[in-house]
This record gives structure tokens, C-alpha cells and sequence, in this order.
């Protein structure tokens, strides 16, 4: 037996190694070696409390992402992701530059040997001063309610926050806001939000490196009803004898107020009382409305008061302020039109006449108009005529520029000859 086992010792020996090594080749054929390369590995930092124990702030300025590349069996490396790799920087080991070599290890075991290169990379770091600080909290909209509800009181959660920071991102804030968007409410609603850097500009600053004493604020949003209402206007007392109150004027005659449904539902008005007792000429003034409202509803808006005008003349006179679109025109020429130099300017015409002809007069029965009869085209100054009423007179003349234009479009004024002056005899 001994005898047949040594037989041919070299040629099995050699058979054996020929075999491994068809092994091996077999092997490496179906699952070669190959490389590969992944990009952005997030770097983490570790042990930061060694640079905020001492008051400082640091700021990555390269390496917060690292290359790994990786050799080995293709059978395993076409696995692998991003995701396998952690790469990590330990600021406990700082260097006197301000860098920290990163370290990268594989999560998963290979099945064989597995080479990972990240190329000696390092992360480097600016260290400053922190500062901290506390800001009242701004609150901010956008969007819009739903319609007919407007926005109530909006309370921030906590209202002032600290900020820590570095130094040099410290000096470019100018406040502290957060941003509650508004998507159609109809009802009171209390939402969380992120607080937010802005500079003097209200541009957003990054927060990067960035503590706050609490990271979210809770806002809470009142959501008011709106209605319309209407303003009235009540004189109390008479005029001084031998005046009268010829008629009253205001605005604005309605206002839209907020409040909640049940206030709302009542029946609201503004009623205003102005005193004219013993008045002898007219009475103007400025209301503030919320005098007349109560404390549960405000006003929507930017108008607050009430302006109101009571024109209180002498008894037998009337004041009337006549514009161009008061003034008839007569005798217009023919292939012509007609221009008031003047549309916006206005005219204050004084009547009289017995009380009894002037209690219900009108600027309509005045009967104002302009006679262009016989006028060429150009620039003329002409009197306004009236058609008045039995006993009314008018106490002031008014006159208006007008010019008639041709109906081509040409305007012919009139201008005064010039008388021409004599000229210097010819030089030869």
C-alpha cells in the first residue's frame, strides 16, 4: 500500500499545485478584482464640546465631504453605496492649524480583502469667539385667509429666543422672525415653525452653526370674521338765528369691522352726533370711529376716521361750487368742438332769494351754461349764464376758459396783432 502511495509522489504533488492554481485563475476570471469610487461621503464631527467648552464657534472651511475609493473583489464591490461608508473627524485631536485628519471605516465585512483609500484627506476648521444675544421674535405672513375673515392677533411661543453664534456671523443679524403661511383658514389655528436669521436687508442669513435656545416656536393665529357696516351721521342742536343748515356731507359711509361670529351677528352700526348749536358758518371735522364701537370688534383696513362737512349758510343765501360737467354749452359752430381750458377747476357761486325758493334749490336749477354764438376757433374767456328759478339771484360772476377747436383737430387761437417794428436800412 505504502509502495503505490509513493508511487509517482512528484507527479501527484504537482498535480495538486496545478490544480490550485487552475483554481485560482477560475476564480479570478468569474470575480475579478476591480476599484471603484464614491463622492460626497458626509464628514461627522466628533467631540465639538472641545471647542465649545472654551467659548469658541467653529466653521468647516473644507473637508465636510470626502472620496473613498475602494479595491476589491467585484463580487462585493458593486454592493456597496454611499451609505456603507462613515467618515468621521475627531476635533479633540485639532492640529495648531486648525486641521483634523478624517478617518473612513467600511460598515459591512467583506468577504475578502478589501483596500479603502480616501487620500490622507483632512477637514480644516475657522475657530471665533461666540456670542450670544436675546431677540424678540417677529412674526411674519404670507398667503391669504379665507374670504370675508381677517387676521387677529398672532402670539409667538416662546417670544424672545438667545442666539449663539460666531462673532463674525453675529454682527450681520439684524433680528429674529418666523414665517406662518396662510392657506384659506376660516377658524383659530396654533402651528409649530423654525426660527429664522434675517439682516438689516430682511434677507434670510444661514443658521449654520447657529444654537438657539429652542428650535421651534409654536404660533398661535386668531382667525376673525368680517362684516360691513354702515356709518351714519346725526346733527344735535339748530343753527345761530337767522342761519340754517343747508345740507351734510361725510365719509366714508360704510366700514368693514372684524370680531368674532357671535359679536358680529348683532346688529352693528356707527351713528356719530355732531353739534352745530349756534353755528353761523359751516362745521367740519375728523371723527375718530373707534369711539363709537365697542371693545369686542375693530376696524378692518386702514381708514379710522370719518371726515364730515355741514354747511350751514345765512338764511336767503346758498353756496353752490359749479365744475365744468355743471355747465351746459349752447351754440356750439358747426365742424367744431369745444375744450374747457380748465375741467378741474371749481367755482363757487353765491345765490340769493326768499327761503322759501332756496330750501330746495339744487345746482341742476341753477341752469348753468356758456353761449358760444358767433365765436371763432382759438382761446376765449366767456361768462357763465344761468336759468334760474323765480326769485333767485346770483350774487358773484364766474368765467371760464374754453377753446373751440375745428373738427379737423387744428387749434386757430386768437392772438393779438403785433405791431411791426422798423428795420435798419441795407448795408452794401
Amino acid at each position: 500500500m505504502k509502495n503505490k502511495i509513493m508511487r509517482n509522489l512528484w507527479l501527484k504533488i504537482l498535480s495538486i499545485v496545478v490544480a490550485i492554481l487552475f483554481w485560482l485563475v477560475i476564480v479570478n476570471i468569474t470575480d475579478p478584482t476591480t476599484s471603484r469610487t464614491f463622492y460626497n461621503i458626509p464628514v461627522q464631527v466628533l467631540n465639538e464640546n472641545v471647542i465649545t467648552s472654551v467659548n469658541q464657534v467653529y466653521e468647516i472651511v473644507s473637508g465636510d465631504k470626502v472620496q473613498v475609493t475602494v479595491k476589491g473583489k467585484r463580487s462585493f464591490v458593486e454592493t456597496l453605496s454611499p451609505s456603507d461608508f462613515e467618515a468621521s473627524a475627531d476635533l479633540s485631536e485639532l492640529s495648531k492649524v486648525n486641521a483634523v485628519s478624517i478617518s473612513v471605516k467600511l460598515k459591512r465585512v467583506p468577504s475578502s480583502s478589501v483596500d479603502v483609500d480616501w487620500g490622507n484627506a483632512v477637514l480644516k476648521v475657522k475657530l471665533e469667539k461666540r456670542v450670544s444675544r436675546k431677540f424678540k421674535v417677529q412674526i411674519e405672513h404670507q398667503g391669504e385667509l379665507s374670504e370675508d375673515y381677517e387676521l387677529g392677533e398672532m402670539v409667538a411661543k416662546p417670544n424672545i429666543i438667545e442666539v449663539s453664534c460666531g462673532q463674525s456671523k453675529f454682527k450681520k443679524i439684524d433680528h429674529v422672525g418666523v414665517v406662518v403661511t396662510l392657506n384659506g383658514e376660516s377658524e383659530d389655528f396654533e402651528r409649530k415653525y423654525s426660527p429664522i436669521l434675517y439682516d438689516e436687508d430682511g434677507d434670510i442669513l444661514d443658521n449654520t452653526n447657529v444654537t438657539f435656545s429652542n428650535d421651534t416656536v409654536v404660533v398661535s393665529t386668531k382667525v376673525l370674521q368680517t362684516k360691513e357696516i354702515p356709518v351714519y351721521v346725526n346733527t344735535i342742536g339748530a343753527p345761530a338765528a337767522g342761519y340754517q343748515l343747508v345740507q351734510t356731507d361725510y365719509q366714508p359711509q360704510t366700514i368693514r369691522i372684524s370680531g368674532k361670529s357671535d359679536d358680529l351677528k348683532k346688529n352693528i352700526s356707527v351713528k356719530i352726533p355732531i353739534n352745530i348749536d349756534n353755528a353761523k358758518k359751516t362745521v367740519e371735522k375728523e371723527v375718530v370711529l373707534s369711539d363709537y364701537l365697542t371693545p369686542e370688534v375693530s376696524i378692518v383696513g386702514d381708514v379710522t376716521t370719518v371726515s364730515v362737512r355741514c354747511d350751514i349758510e345765512k338764511n336767503g343765501r346758498r353756496s353752490f361750487v359749479l365744475t365744468s360737467a355743471d355747465i351746459a354749452v349752447k351754440n356750439l359752430p358747426k365742424n367744431c368742438t369745444m375744450d374747457f381750458t380748465e375741467p378741474d377747476m371749481k367755482y363757487k357761486i353765491t345765490v340769493s332769494g326768499d327761503e322759501e325758493a332756496l330750501r330746495d334749490l339744487t345746482l341742476n336749477d341753477l341752469g348753468a351754461y356758456v353761449d358760444l354764438f358767433g365765436l371763432s376757433t382759438g382761446l376765449h374767456l366767456l361768462e357763465v349764464r344761468y336759468r334760474l328759478p323765480r326769485g333767485v339771484t346770483v350774487k358773484n360772476k364766474v368765467k371760464v376758459k374754453v377753446t373751440l377747436i375745428s373738427q379737423s383737430g387744428a387749434k386757430e387761437t386768437m392772438l393779438p396783432t403785433v405791431t411791426p417794428e422798423p428795420t435798419s436800412e441795407p448795408e452794401e
